[in-house]
Order: structure tokens, then C-alpha cells, then sequence
């Protein structure tokens, strides 16, 4: 299969690059670093929190202050999507953010489930944010337990802190500046297009994952249908037969759901020729209605995918949902209330969410 090397290459390093400025921000946010989270933005950038909705510079500083009185967070960044466009890009990405609210009365444990709509651009050959709009999902809050009980006192794990006295950051700090001492002169093989043709045809089967958990959080019927080949069959447990008729069942059976979201991470992809296989961690939120009102479900598991390219086209032709385990809580959501009252752009379906307006015709 011919393909356009060089150009293949600086699609690929686009992305990575974006992905690791991506990634920079939550690591700042979570060592309540403000000039790492300064750094990801270019100058003039804007973001829209809803808590604060300005000029990035100025949200460094007051996220990193409103994050130093939490005992700790996490940021847990995945589903990302984007869009290239020349020097310019757009991207779509889950988060689910872990918080102790300790200091609250009463004292919470908290996860918050949302999304960053992005927009970068490569300035002076450096992708960087230009402005950032968050979107509310979901949000659980219970009574503290595990490391946010005062009396906690489980396994002696290496514990996260807050700036550079955390054991992350001092290792990496250390380990890096082992690097850069080795031979610079990169050897280019023979095999170098074919494997090229390997990671794009992974970015390809990446962002069909990625579109099936978006079209079913969003109840985006067409889009969800796009991604299966003719006759691909897939198992979900409550549905297990032809993908076609399970897209039209899963759109009408979670019309209601007051909320749904799929975070899916640890991708791992084999291909071969036509032919890949798959395996993604899935951590799916739902907030179900029921006789006592409405309940918090979390289901972790493993979507085994089979997929093949036809007329140049990857797409699903297999899939089989593993379930792992799963929790069921009474709903503790409190949107629109507390710290979620500022929190004003928030999730939907299709064709009303916001990532319709962002990604545009």
C-alpha cells in the first residue's frame, strides 16, 4: 500500500505532541503547578470552566491556589479525539477528576466525570492550547472511605503529594537527566513505510473506539452506525446478534439515562495486514432511574474488538464486552449545587451537547 511517509509521520507527531501538552495540564493542575499549567497555553489563550471563564494566565493561578486546599486530586485524561487541520486542531477528551473534600462539612469523597473541548494551534513549531471549554457529565459524592478516612491505615503504597516534593516528580527529574547521553544518529530500516502503515492504521482503529463510546454517550444513532461493517455482530451481555439492529436498542434503551458516559483507556491493538485485533479497559458511568430513585452504576470491564479493512476503510466487524466488576450506589449527584453550580455547560445528546457546535459541519 503506497502512503505519503513524511506526511504520515507529521500527522502522527502532531498528535503526540498535542497529547503531551494535553497531559502536561493535568499534571500540573494535580502538583498545583500554575507555571506547568501556564506553559500548555499560548499567549492570549481563554478557557471556560463556568468557575472561571477568562484568560487562561489568570486561571493558572486560581486553579493551582482552589486545588492546593484538597488533600489530593487526580485527573485521569482519556477518549481523546483530533481533529488536524493544518496548524490548527481540535480535540474532545474525557476526564474523570478524583477529589477529597475533606476539609467540607460534611467531608466528601468526590469523582466528577466531564470533558475538554480544545483548540490548539502550532505556533513556531510548538502545539499549544488557545482556549478550552469544559463539559459536566457526572459527579459522585460519598462519605470519605479508603485513603480519605482518617484512619486509613492500608498497604504502605508510595504516596502522591503536592508540588516538586512528589515522588513522581523527583524520579522523573532524576531519570532525566540520564537522557540525551546515548548515540543521536538514527538508522532508518528498509521495513520503515510498512510499519508507518501499522501506527496509521492503529490511529484509525483508536478513533473508531473512540467514536462508538461517543455515539452512545450522545445518542448519536447515525454516527454509532457508521463505525460496524455490514454484518459485524457484537455481545454486550444485553444484547448479544447483529451490530445493526443492537444500534438502534442501545440508543432507544438509554434515551433516559439522566446520565452515561464510557471513559476508555489501556488500548492495546494488533494488525496484521486487513485484519486487527483489540483490547480497551472501560470504566461506563450511568445514573439509572428506579423505584426509590435514581442510583450511580459503575461498571468496569474490557470491549475485545475484531476489525477489518475493506475498500481501503477500517471498521468493527466483532465486538464482545467483558465485564470485570461493578458498583451500585444511591445518587449522590449534586449538579448545580456547591461547587458545581458555576459549572453551567454541561452534557447532553445529540443533537444539543456541545461537542456538535465545537467539531462544526
Amino acid at each position: 500500500m503506497a502512503i505519503d511517509l513524511a506526511s504520515a509521520i507529521a500527522d502522527i507527531a502532531d498528535r503526540q505532541a498535542i497529547a503531551a501538552n494535553l497531559a502536561n495540564h493535568s499534571r500540573g493542575i494535580d502538583r498545583c503547578d500554575a507555571n506547568l499549567i501556564k506553559s500548555v497555553y499560548h499567549p492570549g489563550a481563554t478557557v471556560s470552566y463556568g468557575m472561571f471563564n477568562g484568560p487562561a494566565e489568570e486561571f493558572a493561578d486560581v486553579i493551582a491556589g482552589l486545588i492546593a486546599a484538597r488533600p489530593i486530586t487526580l485527573h485521569r485524561h482519556c477518549n481523546r479525539s483530533i481533529r488536524l487541520d493544518g496548524d490548527r486542531a481540535l480535540s474532545e477528551s474525557y476526564v474523570i477528576a478524583y477529589l477529597e473534600r475533606t476539609n467540607e462539612n460534611p467531608p466528601l469523597q468526590t469523582m466528577v466525570g466531564g470533558r475538554y473541548l480544545d483548540r490548539h494551534e502550532k505556533r513556531g513549531g510548538v502545539w499549544k492550547l488557545t482556549h478550552r471549554l469544559y463539559v459536566l457529565d457526572w459527579n459522585t459524592n460519598r462519605a470519605p472511605t479508603g485513603t480519605a478516612s482518617p484512619s486509613y491505615d492500608g498497604p504502605p503504597f508510595i504516596r502522591g503529594t503536592r508540588g516538586s516534593d512528589d515522588p513522581g516528580i523527583r524520579l522523573l527529574t532524576a531519570w532525566k537527566q540520564d537522557m540525551n547521553k546515548g548515540d543521536s544518529t538514527v538508522q532508518v530500516s528498509d521495513d520503515l513505510a510498512e510499519k508507518a502503515a501499522v501506527v496509521l492504521a492503529k490511529q484509525d482503529i483508536h478513533e473508531l473506539i473512540m467514536a462508538q463510546a461517543r455515539a452512545t454517550d450522545r445518542g448519536d444513532e447515525a454516527l454509532l452506525r457508521s463505525v460496524w461493517h455490514p454484518g459485524a455482530t457484537i455481545d454486550a451481555g444485553v444484547f448479544a446478534g447483529p451490530a445493526d439492529e443492537f444500534c438502534g436498542m442501545i440508543i432507544g434503551a438509554t434515551a433516559d439515562l439522566q446520565g452515561m458516559s464510557h471513559s476508555v483507556a489501556n488500548e492495546w491493538i494488533d494488525v496484521e495486514g486487513d485484519i486487527a485485533v483489540a483490547e480497551s479497559y472501560v470504566i461506563a458511568f450511568t445514573r439509572v432511574p428506579g423505584k426509590d430513585g435514581f442510583t450511580d452504576d459503575l461498571t468496569g470491564g474490557r470491549y475485545v474488538d475484531r476489525f477489518e479493512r475493506i475498500g481501503g476503510v477500517w471498521k468493527f466487524t466483532r465486538r464482545v464486552f467483558v465485564m470485570d466488576w461493578m458498583t451500585s450506589h444511591p445518587s449522590t449527584d449534586q449538579t448545580g449545587q456547591g461547587m458545581y453550580e458555576t459549572l453551567t455547560t454541561r452534557g447532553g445528546k445529540y443533537p444539543d451537547d456541545p461537542i456538535y457546535a465545537f467539531w462544526g459541519p
